[in-house]
Parts: structure tokens; sequence; C-alpha cells
């Protein structure tokens, strides 16, 4: 088998496997478990549940008083 070099090719997990297996440093086996593809989990946030012990506020401006009495 020819001699690759590996300095000039792209870096992938499939040459890096590749280089790994022509170096005998894993096995067949080894290198199946590290090409399967990794499925993704995303992490779980609790389900958001409102507080049922919130009111929604009044926003209804308080009352202004305007007076001309110019006494005080």
């Amino acid at each position: 088998m020819g001699s690759i070099n590996y300095k000039y090719t792209q870096m992938t997990k499939a040459s890096i496997v590749q280089r790994l297996l022509d170096k005998k440093q894993i096995t067949a086996e080894e290198a199946v478990v590290l090409l399967k593809d990794d499925t993704y989990n995303p992490p779980s946030y609790p389900m958001y549940t409102p507080n049922p012990y919130y009111d929604t506020p009044n926003i209804t401006p308080p009352p202004v008083w305007c007076s001309t009495d110019t006494e005080n």
C-alpha cells in the first residue's frame, strides 16, 4: 500500500481515523465507533408554567388633580 502524505490532506474525522488505522493504532471496530454519526441531543429545558398567584397588574394611571388655586 502506498504512503499517503497526511500533511496536505484536509483534516476530517475520516482522514484522522484512516491515519490511525494505517499506523495500526486503532482497530477497525474502534474506527467504526469513531466514524458513527453523533446524534445531537439538545438540552431539555423545563416547560414554562405561569405563576397561578400572579395577577395582571393594573396599568390604569392614577388620577391626577389639577388646581388653579394659588393661595397655598
